[in-house]
C-alpha cells in the first residue's frame, strides 16, 4: 500500500501544481501593473468549487454512489462560488476602472449576459472559467481514480497469489513427508542398516523444504541435489530389478526455477507407479535446461486400477502453481498410454 499512498502524494501536488501554473500565468500577464494581491484572490477564488469537487464532493459520491445528492451538492457550491467571485469581480471592475477580465486571469473565458441582465454581467463573466476549470479537474480526478483502482486491484491480485501459492507450498511439505514416512517405515520394518542414512536424507529434505524453499527461485543445481537425495531415498526400498534413472544434460548453477516444483512429479511416480507395478518396475527422469528453458519428463510403468485419480494432490498441486508462478510461459503434458504415464513439462525461463 506503500505505492498508493506515493500516488495520492503525486496526485495532490499535480492539483497545487495545476493551480500554481494557473496564477502564476495570471500575474506574469498583468500588463497594467495591478496590484498582485487582488489577481491571486480572484483566481483562487475561480478554483475554489473545483477544489471541493475533487477533494470533498467527487471521494463522498465514490464511497456512496448516491447521484442526486452529489449533483445537488455542486450545484450548491457551484452557485455560491459564482456569486461570491462574480460580486468579487463588480468590485474590481469599479476598483480599478476596467470591464476587461483578462486583467485579472489568463483564464478569461466569459459569456455575455443579456440586455435586461447587463448591470450582472459579472456573474456571467465568472462562471464558464469555473466550469472550465472544474471539468478539467473532474476529468483528471477520474483518470487518477482509474489508476489507482488498477493499482490497488494489481496488489490485492499479487497478494492473492502469494497467499495461494503459501498455501500450495504448505500442502507439498505434508504430503512429501507422509511418501518418505512411508520409506522410513519399511526400512525399520526390515531393520535396515541403512535406516540412520534415510533419517539423514530426510532431515536434508526437510530442511530444503523449511529454509531453502522460501525465496521465490533457487538455482536448478538444488533442485536437482533434492531430487537425487529423495530417489536415494526412495530407492533403497524398491525391488533389485526396478530401474531408476535421472538424467539431466546442459544445467547451469545460473539457472533459476521456483522451489519444490519438480519434486512432486517425481513423488507420484514412485507412489503411483513402482508401487503399484507387478513384475520389473521402471521410472525415467530427464531434465534438460538451459538460460532459456526448461524441459522436464517423468515416464515410469503402472499397474492399471479402477482408481482414476493418477497423481492425485501432487499433480494438481503443480498445475496451481505453475499457472501462478508461470502463466503463458509453460506446457505441461500428462500422457496415460496403456500401462505408461508420462509427465512433461516446459519452462520459458
Amino acid at each position: 500500500m506503500k505505492s498508493l499512498k506515493v500516488y495520492h502524494f503525486l496526485r495532490v501536488l499535480l492539483n497545487i501544481l495545476f493551480v500554481g501554473f494557473i496564477i502564476l500565468t495570471s500575474v506574469h500577464n498583468n500588463d497594467k501593473n495591478l496590484p498582485v494581491i487582488f489577481i491571486l484572490l480572484y483566481n483562487i477564488l475561480l478554483f475554489v468549487p473545483a477544489l471541493i469537487n475533487n477533494f470533498r464532493l467527487l471521494p463522498n459520491f465514490r464511497d456512496t454512489k448516491k447521484i442526486t445528492r452529489y449533483l445537488i451538492s455542486v450545484i450548491i457550491v457551484f452557485f455560491i462560488s459564482v456569486m461570491i467571485t462574480g460580486y468579487y469581480v463588480q468590485w474590481l471592475y469599479v476598483r480599478f476602472n476596467t470591464n476587461e477580465l483578462s486583467d485579472f486571469t489568463s483564464l478569461a473565458a466569459t459569456s455575455s449576459a443579456p440586455a435586461s441582465l447587463e448591470k450582472y454581467s459579472s456573474y456571467f463573466d465568472v462562471y464558464p472559467g469555473m466550469i472550465i476549470i472544474m471539468a478539467v479537474m473532474a476529468m483528471g480526478y477520474s483518470l487518477q481514480e482509474y489508476v489507482v483502482r488498477v493499482k490497488r486491484n494489481e496488489q490485492i491480485q499479487a497478494q492473492q497469489r502469494i497467499a495461494e501459492l503459501s498455501v500450495l507450498k504448505s500442502q507439498i511439505s505434508p504430503h512429501f513427508l507422509f511418501n518418505v514416512l512411508n520409506s522410513l517405515y519399511a526400512l525399520s520394518l526390515k531393520k535396515s542398516e541403512e535406516t540412520p542414512d534415510v533419517i539423514l536424507k530426510l532431515s536434508d529434505i526437510l530442511r530444503y523444504s523449511l529454509y531453502e524453499s522460501q525465496p521465490k527461485e533457487i538455482s536448478i543445481i538444488n533442485e536437482i541435489h533434492i531430487l537425487n537425495t529423495y530417489i536415494d531415498i526412495e530407492r533403497l526400498r524398491m525391488p533389485a530389478n526396478a530401474e531408476i534413472s535421472f538424467h539431466h544434460t546442459e544445467v547451469k548453477d545460473s539457472v533459476k526455477i521456483a522451489p519444490m516444483l519438480l519434486l512432486p512429479l517425481v513423488e507420484n511416480a514412485f507412489k503411483h507407479g513402482t508401487d503399484s507395478t507387478i513384475g520389473v518396475s521402471y521410472i525415467h527422469i530427464n531434465l534438460c535446461c538451459n538460460d532459456h528453458s526448461l524441459v522436464f519428463t517423468c515416464t515410469n510403468n503402472f499397474k492399471e486400477t479402477a482408481r482414476k485419480d493418477y497423481g492425485g494432490i501432487g499433480i494438481e498441486n503443480i498445475q496451481k502453481r505453475l499457472q501462478l508462478l508461470y502463466p503463458s510461459r509453460h506446457v505441461f503434458k500428462i500422457k496415460k498410454d496403456k500401462n505408461i504415464f508420462s509427465a512433461t513439462l516446459e519452462i520459458k525461463l
